[in-house]
């Protein structure tokens, strides 16, 4: 019984020893194969096949050298591929580029495992003073210059992926490489010649690329890098504030529709309209009163800060009634300007349903404010049909002024 146990664990350590040198053969096979320079691309191909048992066999998948060889082949099946490309002849674009992302993959896998013990003359380890295993890398050299000779595939790559195979996933992943790779750790900052503000271009790229695929989980901090970078264009600030409001990321969104209005406001009042809005909301009338009348200082033919100041003045003190003067200047410099509209048919018509209040008011003085505010909310709802606000003051409107067909229409509307 003995006997036939010991048989049976060693019959399974030979068979361990044999797949272990069978995966070890594979390996070194393939290395010989991609050093043949006359290899085709289907021959790649094959190789690429080949290695892939050894990267998940439990004999070999931590061995710093099979992942270094896999990341070989597929770099070299691109590089391969670019030659083709370059002479005029026709290659799977596809193949191409997702050969050089897997490469990249294999590589940093390679680097992580990649640690050799070093060891003296009688095959013992050597330690260091405290006394823990010295250990020297293998192929990291090797590894770091192959990342480096095709950092700017990367960036070509993303290009390919985003404009001629719509495949968004992988244009953000090789454009997730080529921003990442000059701040790695172990890379050399000043070996790579593109400058932050570039690189911050392609962080915007990867962002629209995320979104385009429906995640805006990793756009955002996409756009956030980009203008960390210098790469802080208008597109980016509004792409970023996007991604934030549709996250919900409240802190976030106000710290960038700020850092916004500094750099764009002049061009763009909805960065301030936002501000002053957020500050009515969370009732901060100190905050919103010194900004809004700083953009009226700095710009006052600006319409929309008017009226905003109107509904900053209406909410800080209780009363619409005090918002007449900001809603006239308003129209005044922009009669078509659709919230003044709106705010300016609130102010008649909330001043018609106080007078109704008046047992001392005269019906006629109750119809003229009513018929004040109609043509202001009627060009509001024609301009936005969504304002139910805007349709139900319409209705009261028309109920009171007697006019039964225009009631009947909205009520069909």
């Amino acid at each position: 019984m003995i006997r036939n146990t010991t048989t049976i664990i060693l019959s399974l350590l030979l068979l361990a020893g044999s797949q272990a040198a069978a995966q070890k053969r594979l390996v070194e096979q393939v290395q010989q194969d991609i050093n043949n320079m006359s290899l085709t691309v289907d021959n790649y191909k094959d190789a690429v096949n080949k290695i892939a048992p050894a990267l998940t066999h439990e004999e070999t998948k931590d061995d710093a050298e099979a992942w270094y060889t896999a990341g070989n082949v597929n770099l070299r099946l691109y590089d391969k591929c670019l030659k083709l490309k370059a002479v005029g002849q026709g290659v799977d674009e596809t193949l191409m580029y997702r050969s050089l992302i897997n490469g990249y993959d294999n590589m940093r896998q390679a680097l992580k495992l990649d640690s050799v013990v070093v060891r003296d003359k009688h095959g013992n380890p050597k330690t260091e003073k405290d006394g823990s295993p010295k250990i020297k890398t293998k192929y990291s050299k090797k590894i770091i210059e192959a990342m480096q000779e095709h950092f700017d595939d990367y960036r070509l790559g993303g290009s390919v992926f985003y404009v001629n195979l719509k495949d968004y996933k992988n244009a953000y992943r090789a454009w997730d490489i080529y921003t990442s790779m000059p701040y790695m750790a172990f890379m050399k900052r000043s070996k790579f010649r593109a400058d932050d503000k570039s690189i911050g271009k392609y962080c915007y790229m990867k962002g629209v690329a995320a979104m385009m695929a429906d995640s805006d989980t990793l756009a955002l901090p996409s756009f956030l890098r980009a203008i960390k970078l210098g790469y802080d264009t208008k597109d980016v600030f509004d792409f970023a504030i996007s991604c934030a409001e549709e996250q919900n990321a409240e802190e976030q969104l106000v710290k960038l529709v700020k850092q916004a209005y500094e750099h764009y406001g002049k061009d763009d009042p909805k960065y301030i309209t936002f501000l002053i809005n957020y500050a009515i909301t969370k009732k901060h009338y100190e905050n919103a009163t010194r900004v809004i009348d700083m953009a009226i200082a700095e710009y006052p033919n600006n319409a929309e800060y008017y009226d905003l100041k109107g509904v900053l003045v209406e909410n800080q003190t209780g009363s619409i009634e005090n918002s007449y003067e900001y809603f006239r200047k308003c129209l005044e410099i922009d009669p078509e300007h659709i919230r003044g509209n709106f705010d300016m048919g609130r102010y008649y018509y909330n001043i018609a349903l106080k007078i109704e209040q008046d047992p001392t008011a005269s019906n006629q003085e109750i119809l003229d404010k009513f018929a004040k505010a109609k043509p202001y909310l009627e060009k509001a709802y024609k301009s936005q049909p969504s304002n139910t606000a805007a349709k139900d003051a319409l209705k009261s409107i028309y109920y009171h002024l007697g006019d039964a067909k225009k009631l009947e229409e909205l009520e069909q509307d």
